[in-house]
């Protein structure tokens, strides 16, 4: 099971689930909260009820949902660990996967999850641990049934119990180049050390050694009651069928009467000093992260104070911190969050990207934040846009789709834990009222003694290591001149910051358009569809332009440079961008070598507007040396780094390098980024945009007139030369001929090792598509059976299918710290030669539901305008108009028959025309792979090879 991350330090960002749960004191009343609007089309119906034995319930049923889904949130994490056995919440919650009395076989609650074509999962996090699935709909109230039990009678198999800190040891150990992971660990031993925040919570082998079956019962037995649960269930089955799901199979958990937890607020006492961590990274990171106590946050739900002060801390338009930072030369970004860590405290934290000059001179990086911090503190209660963000968020709760599944009701068992289970649902998005002294509360935490800074950077002094990462750092408390100077810093009052501009893309009134007819249309550099939104009537349009350049190849050097050239456009549109995203737009602006491609969804016109001024801005990006500078160095931090990838993640990377004809590895990139200079960089960004055609869909509510006149101007704004079809670069996938084997063999930075294989069905026709669907799902759980539970491998452990343009193909996949290449590929594959033979034995009733699984994966409906646009622009341009794509793949599922898939794994897997694309990657530490690799030098390899 996925452990959900605390704190993404290095990014500055905070967990979208976290933020989604608040107090259970929440000081709201349902009453206090504006009414909703229920779009046209919003079919949703809401639940609640509170079981006989206090289990807090919330339904939703909506018949447009693509499948089913239920989460259980459990009020107790890893702040309850004992100090004799600590990650034991995070050991407890694996263990509840590994039978039950009703269901005692380890597998088949995955199995029979993941042939019902579902997912399925779990985290434990601070103070609540929350298991989830999502399956068909016709299987949901089975699934109920065997995911209800391991809340009332969990087997905790001693055998299993043993493997099992086997795989929390492999998921930890998964992360051991991971700097975030890394630098958390670093600050939890900076904690007050009697805190349960100084407790290292993911746990190892080491920790929980002596956490036996009888360990894990007690501690289950102690923390886990129905008045601490909360469940959600969320399908297309009326809600008085969901509520009797929820009555017949949950009833029975025991409510052992335990109450609501509280924690205190004792992890970073107050101290008159500035506290400064300095930690060596694994990757080529640069950063500085400023982490504040604050009081409870989660309480004042209807204020969005959190949520505000996030906002302020993040934007990047003129007036911000990250505006003042970068003008001062000393940041490639900044941005900060308030984490809600438990009921009753949260925490603020603050983090920057360094330029090698920020990294040179932190105090006045420093000097920056803190006057950042006391203007805000001096200034005027951000009305205008705390008003903004709420109608946004108005709108949004009332247009933008909720989601489904797991994801979905991951998110609405939290709520119905921590918050009024009456506006349960509706507590992440409605801002109720404006809250100045609670606003005002928050920013007065932020002081100088209430701070612990860490700064991340190659080189930096080191004297201690952490424990279980064994990460280099140090630690010093300052009482003098440099705590004195975060005492003296003041906003410096000469226009440096400024709350946010009124925001120019908030929409007027959006309305719904009549409905008109589909327009296509084609001339010389512009190929566009157009489609109305008759589905969602929600006052959104969604677009997609794909600009493709000429040309028949590119070179490193030329990818290099067009990399820069987009993240000098990223940086350029970067204040626009944040005044966008307020307004209620998300875009994508991207530059690769096959195209630049813009994608933005918005209410009204916004997306149009916010286009055309995008395609305006390209001719004129012309950043000042410094800025350039900062920018390069940041890149050339990424392409440095890439060693340090997770390993499986490494073998994706390689294999993709040698069969994509354009793709290349970042040690390919690297000569031409450290020579880059910007005038090299506009010279390429010239002949990229110099010839080529726009391909575009416009999707919602806009007129088709308009919507043409829009693309003309993109196009005439991108000023290029119309080609014809045979001049364009299109994608090109390596050809591999039958019965050929490939082998990409190497070694890796770091303590694990990997084998990832990938083989190719013989088509790509519907038929071939919709087996791959089925084989897919059906491979999934038993290799993750065998290898991860059974025989304890790794961590990462998976199979499926995947596609391509022109491929289906089957993976396998293991990655490990205990096991060389060699040894993972020989238990592998003795394995998958079981494979044909068990799906041989499916019984004509498990045969079929793995055909229903695959069907309603199929079948899955759009959610969403942005999404219904992104399928329609595949459909169009990546499949040459084929509008019936999915009817077609659906047909041939009917008529899949259980021989002739076997037939067809049997030879996929071993059969002469087999194609397999193998990566072996060694760690550091383990023997490397003797098999032979297929080539040496891959850029000379792949000059003799054909791509189409």
């Amino acid at each position: 099971m996925t452990r959900l991350l605390r704190l993404s330090l290095l990014a500055g960002t905070f967990l979208a689930a976290l933020a989604t749960a608040t107090a259970t004191h929440a000081t709201a009343r349902p009453t206090d909260l504006p009414p909703r609007e229920v779009a046209p089309t919003d079919q949703a119906t809401f639940g609640r009820l509170v079981l006989d034995n206090g289990l807090r319930v919330l339904l939703v049923s909506d018949p447009s949902f693509n499948k089913s889904a239920a989460a259980l949130a459990v009020h107790v994490g890893q702040l309850e660990d004992p100090l004799e056995a600590t990650g034991l919440a995070h050991f407890t919650e694996h263990m509840l996967f590994l039978g039950t009395e009703k269901f005692p076989d380890e597998g088949e609650y995955g199995t029979f999850v993941k042939n019902n074509g579902g997912y399925t999962n779990a985290y434990t996090s601070s103070d609540h641990t929350n298991y989830q699935f999502e399956v068909r709909h016709e299987a949901l109230d089975d699934t109920l049934d065997r995911f209800a039990q391991f809340f009332i009678a969990p087997l905790f198999t001693p055998t299993f119990t043993e493997r099992e800190v086997n795989a929390v040891h492999n998921e930890v150990m998964r992360h051991v180049q991971n700097d975030g992971r890394r630098i958390y660990n670093v600050m939890r031993e900076l904690y007050a050390p009697d805190s349960p925040e100084s407790r290292f919570t993911a746990g190892n082998k080491d920790t929980l050694a002596h956490a036996d079956s009888a360990t894990v019962r007690a501690f289950f037995n102690a923390y886990y009651s129905a008045d601490r649960m909360a469940l959600a269930i969320t399908g297309a089955a009326p809600l008085t069928e969901l509520e009797a799901m929820a009555r017949r199979h949950f009833s029975a958990i025991p409510n052992r009467e335990l109450g609501p937890l509280h924690h205190t607020a004792t992890y970073q006492p107050r101290l008159a000093a500035f506290r400064l961590a300095q930690v060596e990274p694994v990757r080529e990171v640069r950063a500085l992260q400023l982490q504040f106590p604050l009081t409870a946050t989660r309480t004042n739900f209807g204020a969005k104070n959190d949520a505000l002060i996030a906002r302020l801390f993040s934007h990047s338009s003129a007036g911000g911190l990250e505006h003042a930072l970068k003008e001062a030369g000393l940041a490639l970004n900044a941005g900060g969050g308030i984490w809600d860590r438990t009921a009753d405290y949260s925490s603020l934290s603050l983090s920057v990207s360094l330029t090698p000059e920020g990294a040179a001179d932190l105090p006045r990086v420093l000097d920056l934040i803190f006057g950042y911090i006391d203007f805000l503190q001096h200034s005027e209660f951000p009305t205008t846009l705390w008003e903004e963000t709420a109608r946004i968020a108005a709108l949004n709760e009332t247009y933008n789709d909720r989601g489904e599944g797991a994801r979905l009701a991951t998110a609405l068992a939290n709520q119905a834990l921590f918050y009024p289970l009456a506006v349960a649902e509706r507590v992440p998005h409605v801002w109720v009222a404006p809250d100045e002294a609670d606003y005002r509360n928050i920013l007065n935490q932020l002081t100088p003694d209430n701070l612990i800074a860490v700064f991340t950077a190659k080189g930096v002094p080191t004297d201690r290591t952490e424990e279980f990462y064994g990460t280099a750092y140090s630690y010093s408390e300052d009482t003098g001149p440099a705590y004195q100077r975060l005492l003296d810093a003041r906003d410096p009052a000469d226009g440096t910051f400024a709350l946010p501009r009124a925001n120019p893309y908030v929409p007027a009134a959006p309305s719904l358009l009549v409905e008109r007819p589909t327009l296509l249309t084609r001339e010389p550099g512009l190929t566009l569809f157009y489609a109305p939104d008759l589905e969602f009537q929600r006052p959104q349009t969604s677009l997609r332009f794909r600009f493709v350049p000429a040309g028949a190849a590119i070179s490193p050097r030329e990818t290099a440079l067009l990399a820069l050239f987009e993240a000098s456009l990223g940086d350029a549109l970067n204040a626009t961008a944040d005044e966008a995203a307020r307004a209620g737009l998300s875009f994508n602006v991207g530059v690769s070598a096959t195209g630049f491609d813009l994608t933005v969804t918005g209410f009204g016109d916004s997306a149009l507007r916010f286009a055309r001024e995008t395609v305006d801005l390209l001719p004129h990006i012309a950043p000042t040396p410094e800025r350039f500078a900062a920018l390069k160095e940041g890149y050339l931090r990424t392409l440095r780094s890439f060693p340090q990838t997770e390993a499986f993640q490494l073998a994706n990377a390689r294999r993709s390098a040698w069969s994509n004809a354009y793709n290349f590895l970042p040690d390919q990139l690297l000569p031409t980024a450290e020579a880059a200079t910007w005038d090299e960089v506009a010279a390429v960004a010239e002949a990229f945009f110099a010839a080529g055609t726009l391909e575009g869909i416009v999707h919602g509510h806009v007129a088709p007139e308009t919507a043409l006149t829009t693309s003309r101007e993109l196009r005439d704004g991108l000023d290029f030369a119309a080609v014809s079809e045979d001049k364009l670069r299109r994608p090109r996938e390596l050809l591999q001929e039958p019965g050929e084997v490939i082998a990409d063999v190497d070694t890796t930075a770091g303590v694990n090792s990997v084998f990832s294989t990938q083989l190719f069905l013989p088509g790509a026709d519907a038929r071939q598509r919709a087996a791959a669907t089925v084989l897919g799902n059906f491979i999934a759980q038993p290799f993750f059976n065998e290898l991860r539970t059974s025989q304890q491998l790794g961590y990462i452990v998976g199979a499926g299918s995947s596609s391509s343009r022109q491929t289906r193909s089957l993976y396998f996949v293991i990655q490990s710290s205990t096991h060389d290449p060699d040894a993972l590929r020989e238990r592998a594959e003795t394995f998958i030669a079981t494979l044909p033979a068990q799906l041989a034995e499916l019984s004509p009733e498990a045969f079929a539901t793995l055909i229903s699984g695959a069907r309603s994966n199929l079948e899955a409906k759009d959610k969403s305008l942005a999404e219904k646009a992104g399928r329609f622009f595949s459909l169009a341009f990546t499949y040459d108009e084929d509008w019936e794509r999915r009817a077609a793949t659906l047909a041939a599922l009917e008529e899949l028959t259980q021989p002739e898939l076997v037939s067809l794994l049997t030879n996929v897997l071993s059969g002469p025309g087999k194609r397999e694309r193998l990566v072996l990657l060694s760690g550091e530490n383990h023997t490397e792979s003797a098999v032979p690799a297929t080539f040496t030098d891959r850029e000379a390899w792949k000059t003799t090879r054909q791509f189409q």
